[in-house]
């Protein structure tokens, strides 16, 4: 193992997905291994005040660096780390061996990207590869019924979250609405991977920030923040979930791999956070879809064929994830 190799996989290991793309994972070469560290500083305080989505996104770092690693003939363990003092703990120490075969998932990794634009309407075709995304940690519902009511689903949960002052806050914290904004490339949600025009990002400013008491107050608010036309034309959803005592970490590693088949069927695909979240709404849908209490929702996503051009991700250089 040699610095410039492991250089090359903490890059690779940069793409990986995580909550509002604030990425937390920090890296540190140490002799022929390397340690993954969380950057306190970026967790979300009040959207994430325990840290599982944190360890799911530190997880799924953890994951691509795995993956990565394959394409490179090396077999990587990630051994997990118990350290929680200080602002930059140790979370995961990965060590390499030789004799690996590529993972097939690998091929997606840097070209995976949330993607919140238009689908394609799907045929039967769609809705039949769509369906075949299901497995043992993933339900997928692909039925116009089904997901009409997941829509409701998730727009109800989402508002319930938006309706609190500090959680709007933050997430317009992390939301870069105009190009001028310092962490346009870098980190966050930027309006054109929301795929907002120059109008719906000023409008979305507005109505998370000093019009939402007002609108809320008339009404309106609901209605301005309610994503259902979006599930219109999407192919499914998938309901993603793991063993409800399993450490996020090891939950963070599977669903980066859900997100990679979905992207190695030929779909593009966003995070539906909020049925995860609301844990009355999770609850309902794991009852309709049959899952018994071992198992918890972790996450969900909305896919579709992309129907548009793609965008350059925001993330941080590689001379700031790595520690010294």
């Amino acid at each position: 193992m040699t610095p410039e190799l492991l250089r090359a996989l903490v890059a690779a290991a940069c793409t990986s997905p995580s909550v509002h793309n604030v990425q937390p994972a920090r890296w540190r070469i140490d002799g022929a291994d390397l340690v993954l560290h969380e950057d306190r500083s970026r967790r979300l305080s009040v959207g994430d005040p325990s840290g599982k989505d944190t360890r799911i996104s530190l997880g799924a770092a953890a994951e691509g660096l795995v993956l990565a690693a394959g394409r490179d003939g090396l077999a990587a363990t990630a051994t997990i780390l118990h350290e929680s003092g200080g602002t930059m703990p140790a979370i995961a120490r990965l060590t390499f061996a030789p004799g690996a075969e590529a993972d097939p998932l690998a091929a997606h990794l840097e070209g995976r990207a949330s993607w919140r634009g238009a689908f394609t309407p799907p045929g039967p075709a769609d809705r039949e590869a769509a369906a075949a995304v299901a497995g043992a940690n993933t339900a997928v519902a692909t039925d116009p019924v089904s997901l009409a009511w997941l829509a409701g689903l998730c727009d109800e949960a989402s508002y319930g979250f938006m309706r609190q002052d500090g959680f709007r806050a933050e997430l317009l914290g992390w939301m870069r609405l105009s190009r001028r904004h310092p962490g346009w490339t870098r980190d966050g949600l930027n309006a054109e991977a929301m795929r907002m025009s120059g109008l719906e990002a000023i409008g979305a400013g507005l109505v998370l920030g000093p019009l939402f008491r007002p609108l809320a107050a008339l009404g309106l608010a609901p209605h301005l923040l309610a994503e259902r036309k979006s599930f219109a034309d999407a192919a499914g959803v998938a309901l993603f979930y793991r063993p409800a005592d399993e450490d996020p970490f090891e939950s963070g590693r599977h669903f980066h791999r859900c997100w990679l088949e979905l992207e190695a069927a030929g779909f593009g695909a966003n995070v539906l956070a909020a049925l995860a979240d609301d844990t009355a709404i999770a609850a309902r849908i794991a009852k309709h879809f049959g899952i018994g209490p071992e198992r918890r929702l972790v996450s969900a996503f909305r896919f579709g064929r992309r129907n548009g051009a793609g965008f350059p991700r925001a993330r941080l250089p590689l001379s700031e994830v790595l520690l010294d």
